[in-house]
């Protein structure tokens, strides 16, 4: 197996090789694993796949992500072999036209990309689901969001300030890999409602806005906990063109919250459903009238594709582009994601025959 990126003599020390990396942007600020050839190429060996094998061009460069490039990048976030074939599965999906992908890096609104994994895989990579899912302590999911990151920055050709137009830009920018916690939930996993069989490994990738925290402890009830979590997702201060407009958000309920919701006798179609109606406010709350900018409905039809006869918006357009999904330890918390309003996320299975015995 020959590799072949450029070889570059940069030093004997690890500093050094930061230092280098660092000063040419082909890091996301913190240090990295120097790609040497040998841990380049064993990186290489987690698929069955060669190593000039493309697997997508990425923006804004279109630039060719092959198997070896992606793992030069595997190798600098400090990922295992087996993550290859996430991350050959998650470069496929973010090049799919839907994701927009371009659209996604560019925003002022600073969106990061969004792994999500479902199936047997996240049990065998160690992927954490539970407590402290989207914080630190889990080298599977800290690893492979940061890659996914540095394949954008060293792949894609994406420069802050440049090509990334965030204005704060969130932690999630920096790593984002999680999985559902398909075992603790009372409904079926998000992929099967795609129709995956249950046994498939899938990715999926969201254009995730920072997320906002929503407790319902106080309740007892299943209804309860959705009023609670519906009124902390109203569309109220972000910009409206993120919540509507065809924004698809993620909504990750606690399991306990789940399951207090299912007991009552509430399926996922209708907790979707329920957020759809009830997630609103009036579009005056995003406008201001007081300031003199005051809209016609005419006007406001204009700037939302989801405007209610009675003068509210909503999250989403529909109910069905509300993603609902089961993660997270004990406690009454739940996250919502708000969404970029021109990104569909896309689902793809992890094909088992690029898998190797490394993975």
């Amino acid at each position: 197996m020959a590799l072949k990126a450029q070889r570059i003599q940069i030093g004997d020390s690890i500093d050094e090789v930061n230092d280098y990396l660092y000063a040419n942007g082909m890091t996301d600020g913190l240090p990295v694993i120097p790609p040497t050839e040998d841990r380049v190429m064993r990186m290489c060996e987690g698929v069955a796949l060669d190593p000039d094998f493309e697997v997508a061009l990425l923006p804004p460069e279109w630039s060719p992500a092959t198997v070896e490039a992606i793992a030069i990048n595997a190798v600098m976030a400090g990922c295992r072999p087996g993550h290859m074939p996430v991350l050959v599965t998650a470069v496929e999906a973010m090049a799919c036209p839907e994701f927009v992908l371009l659209g996604v890096l560019a925003s002022t609104g600073g969106y990061g990309v969004s792994v999500m994994l479902n199936g047997p895989i996240r049990t065998e990579i160690d992927l954490n689901c539970s407590n402290n899912l989207f914080g630190p302590g889990t080298m599977s999911n800290a690893t492979i969001g940061r890659a996914i990151r540095l394949i954008q920055l060293n792949i894609g050709g994406v420069v802050t300030g440049v090509t990334d137009k965030s204005c704060h830009g969130w932690p999630g920018k920096y790593t984002l890999c999680w999985g559902e916690n398909e075992e603790a939930s009372p409904w079926v996993p998000y992929h099967v409602d795609k129709g995956f069989d249950p046994n498939d490994s899938t990715l999926t990738i969201f254009a995730a806005g920072s997320l906002c925290r929503i407790g319902a402890g106080w309740t007892t009830k299943g209804l309860g906990a959705l009023q609670s979590l519906a009124y902390g997702m109203r569309p109220v201060g972000p910009m409206l063109q993120g919540l509507g407009n065809g924004a698809r958000p993620l909504v990750v309920l606690g399991p306990e919250t789940a399951k207090q919701i299912h007991k009552d006798g509430i399926s996922k179609a209708a907790v979707r459903e329920y957020f759809f109606v009830n997630a609103r406010c009036r579009f005056e709350e995003n406008y201001h009238p007081d300031s003199g900018e005051k809209l016609s409905f005419e006007q406001m039809l204009k700037c939302s594709t989801n405007l209610w006869p009675d003068g509210t918006v909503s999250i989403a357009d529909k109910a069905d582009d509300i993603a609902v999904v089961v993660a997270g330890g004990p406690g009454r918390q739940s996250v919502f994601f708000p969404a970029n309003a021109r990104s569909t996320p896309v689902t793809l299975k992890i094909d088992p025959a690029i898998r190797t015995t490394m993975s």
